[in-house]
């Protein structure tokens, strides 16, 4: 019975979570009606949807799940720049592999509107995801269930979790680009998670989402005919030479793709080695 009860109440926090994030949206959408300039449009809602998120995060986790602003990982810590090299080298190389490496010819498809796709990026799906689901995936859920199931679990059912929620995404798919799909998403979750649990905080894995969804799927960049399972609409467009689905992410886009899969396993081993490292030299510490 108690083990039932235990997955019966991180079935709820999931519930509260996902409610929470939907609310956020929700505003988001609500608000943009309000604006006609179309950068008022993304900026102003953008910032509705992170405060309320968060605050309302906050309101859940430490009135219903026990959770305070410290353990959620609100605190802003020292910035590490090991992670931020990390956060910064995952996109940079993933698009210098197929602009370089691949060959891709790289052509600016949208001249004149840098900064109109800049803010698109940014805004549309930059900070606004990076904040948003990094507090619901890596904060709330996370926590609870590192509280109440142990850190393996908290890891991966989260992670599985964070990869369904983009099937949504995909207007076609078949198995191979499922799979594609669950192994990358699941894999860059683990990733987030890591980063959040070797520092305690959600800024890290919220500054490397942030990056990565700017740089790679906002529209400043994209890379291929498909981005995050829409058709690519970019400032500057690489072109895929190739067919191959590890190449192009099937009807996702390359953020499933075997390159992405591979930096996003890398980081998470990186970070994996840093935080064995530093409880090891925290345990000796404290022998001495």
């Amino acid at each position: 019975m108690t083990a039932i009860k235990n997955i019966a109440k991180n079935i709820g926090a999931i519930a509260l979570s996902i409610i929470v994030l939907v609310i956020g949206s929700l505003a988001q959408g609500a608000t943009e009606l309000l604006f006609s300039n179309y950068y008022l449009h993304l900026i102003i809602p953008a910032i509705v949807r992170i405060a309320l998120t968060v605050f309302l995060g906050w309101i859940v986790s430490s009135k219903i799940l026990k959770i305070d602003a410290k353990e959620l990982g609100l605190k802003i810590k020292k910035i590490d720049v090991k992670r931020v090299l990390i956060s910064v080298a995952l996109p940079v190389l993933v698009l210098v592999f197929y602009a370089c490496i691949l060959q891709g010819k790289a052509y600016v498809a949208k001249p004149g509107e840098f900064w109109k796709s800049l803010v698109t990026a940014l805004f549309g799906v930059g900070i606004t995801a990076g904040i948003c689901e990094e507090l619901i995936f890596r904060g709330m859920i996370f926590r609870y269930m590192k509280k109440t199931l142990g850190t393996k679990a908290a890891v991966i059912i989260p992670a599985l979790l964070f990869a369904c929620t983009h099937i949504m995404n995909m207007e076609t798919f078949n198995l191979a680009d499922l799979i594609l799909l669950i192994l990358a998403g699941s894999s860059v979750a683990v990733m987030f998670a890591l980063f959040a649990l070797e520092s305690d905080s959600i800024y890290p894995g919220a500054f490397a989402h942030t990056l990565w969804n700017t740089l790679i799927i906002g529209g400043l960049f994209g890379i291929g005919e498909i981005v995050n399972g829409l058709s690519n609409d970019s400032y500057i467009v690489i072109p895929i030479n190739s067919t191959s689905k590890l190449l192009t992410g099937g009807n996702f886009g390359v953020e499933a793709a075997l390159p992405a899969i591979v930096g996003y396993i890398l980081a998470a081993l990186l970070t994996a080695f840093f935080y064995k490292r530093r409880n090891k030299e925290s345990i000796t510490n404290l022998r001495y």
